[in-house]
């Protein structure tokens, strides 16, 4: 797989928790703990400047810098 497909695919899963997460909470309140709202918002802040990522580049040509 290449970077654009691991990044569409992170993209979407992170999409899924944002637009999904509260509701799936009130639905089932075992969750509703400081260590899964932790670790969801590591999930959600994951590539980002605030949160880290990672560089990198071909090793062939040395072209193209992409963050994950």
């Amino acid at each position: 797989m290449n970077f654009k497909g691991i990044k569409s695919k992170l993209l979407r899963f992170k999409r899924i928790f944002t637009m999904n997460w509260i509701i799936f909470v009130s639905s089932n309140p075992r969750y509703d703990t400081d260590y899964y709202h932790s670790e969801i918002t590591k999930i959600l802040k994951c590539g980002s400047s605030e949160n880290g990522f990672s560089t990198y580049q071909c090793l062939g040509c040395g072209q193209g810098q992409h963050k994950s």
